[in-house]
C-alpha cells in the first residue's frame, strides 16, 4: 500500500487468481466427471436394450466421449484463469479523507464511491481455499447501498465494499477506523448548537429517538424548509455534506435514518440544531 499525503492506495494480490482457479478447477471437475459418467450411461441406455443381453460401448467411443468432456472442462479453466487475471489487473482502491474508492470489473469498469457516513460494519473473511493461499476478503458493509441491493436481487450477496485477495487486510481495517473515527467527530464550532444546558440534554435526544425507530415510528424532517431558508437547493446540499443527491432526498421523504455524523453535518450546513432537522410522528 502507498501512502501520498493521507490517502493510501493499493491493488490485490496476484494469489487471488490462482485461488479462483483452484475453486472452479476443482468444482467444475467434479462437474465435468458426473456429466460425463451422465452421459456415458445415457448412450450405454440407448445402445443396449437390455443390460441383461451384455451390451457394451465401443471403448473407442468411451475414450472419446471422456476427451471430448474434458478438452471443454480445460477450455473453461483457461477462460476463467484469464478472467481472474484481467480483474486482478484492473483491481485498484484508494482510501482518502472523505471515502473510499473501489475500482473493478473486467468487461464493464466500476468504481465505487463510498462516503465514511454509509459504512456500518467492516469483515475480515479467510475462507478455507484462502488460508491455502494466505489471502483475505475485507467486506465493508454499508447502508442504503443500490448496488448491494442490486447485487441481492441477482442472488449475489456481495457488499458495497468487496476486497479479496488481500495479503494484510489489518492495515486497510486500521486505516478504514481511523479515517471513520475522524469523520464521526463532532465539527468545530457545533458544539454550542447542539450540546446546550437549558435544551434537551443531546443523549437523552438520541435515546428517545433510537427508542422510537425500534418502535417503528416514523422520522419526520424539516431538512426541505429549513434547506429553502438557507438558499440551497438539494443538489447543494447533498455537495456540502458529501453524500449522493438521493440520500438527501431520501431524509426529506422520512424514507432514511441518517448516521450521526450526517445529521452533525446537515445541521452545521443549515445552521440549526439536530432537534430542529428531526421530529417523530
Amino acid at each position: 500500500m502507498s501512502e501520498e499525503k493521507n490517502s493510501y492506495e493499493g491493488s490485490i494480490s496476484s494469489s487471488y487468481k490462482n485461488k479462483e482457479l483452484l475453486k472452479n478447477a476443482i468444482l467444475l471437475g467434479i462437474i465435468a466427471t458426473a456429466g460425463a459418467f451422465l452421459i456415458w450411461w445415457i448412450m450405454l441406455m440407448i445402445l443396449t436394450d437390455d443390460f441383461s443381453t451384455g451390451g457394451v460401448i465401443p471403448i473407442e467411443m468411451t475414450y472419446l466421449l471422456f476427451i471430448s468432456v474434458y478438452s471443454v472442462y480445460i477450455a473453461i479453466i483457461i477462460i476463467i484463469y484469464l478472467y481472474n487475471a484481467a480483474y486482478v489487473k484492473n483491481f485498484s482502491y484508494k482510501i482518502s479523507e472523505d471515502h473510499i474508492v473501489i475500482k473493478h470489473g473486467v468487461f464493464t469498469q466500476i468504481v465505487a464511491t463510498i462516503p465514511y457516513s454509509r459504512i456500518q460494519n467492516i469483515n475480515i473473511v479467510n475462507g478455507v481455499f484462502d488460508r491455502i493461499f494466505k489471502t483475505f476478503t475485507v467486506k465493508i458493509e454499508t447502508a442504503g447501498s443500490s448496488a448491494a441491493a442490486a447485487s441481492a436481487q441477482k442472488g449475489v450477496i456481495r457488499p458495497e465494499g468487496y476486497i479479496p485477495g488481500l495479503k494484510n487486510p489489518k492495515i486497510i481495517e486500521k486505516k478504514i477506523k481511523e479515517m471513520m473515527t475522524k469523520y464521526s467527530a463532532v465539527p468545530s464550532g457545533l458544539e454550542d448548537k447542539i450540546f446546550k444546558p437549558e435544551e434537551l440534554a443531546f443523549d437523552n435526544f438520541i435515546s428517545y429517538i433510537l427508542s422510537k425507530m425500534r418502535e417503528g415510528e416514523k422520522l419526520k424532517t424539516s431538512i426541505t424548509e429549513l434547506r429553502e431558508k438557507a438558499n440551497l437547493s438539494a443538489a447543494d446540499l447533498a455537495e456540502k455534506v458529501g453524500v449522493p443527491l438521493q440520500t438527501i432526498n431520501y431524509l426529506a421523504e422520512g424514507r432514511y435514518n441518517p448516521s450521526l455524523a450526517l445529521a452533525y453535518k446537515i445541521a452545521q450546513v443549515l445552521h440549526c440544531k439536530i432537534e430542529d432537522l428531526f421530529k417523530l410522528v
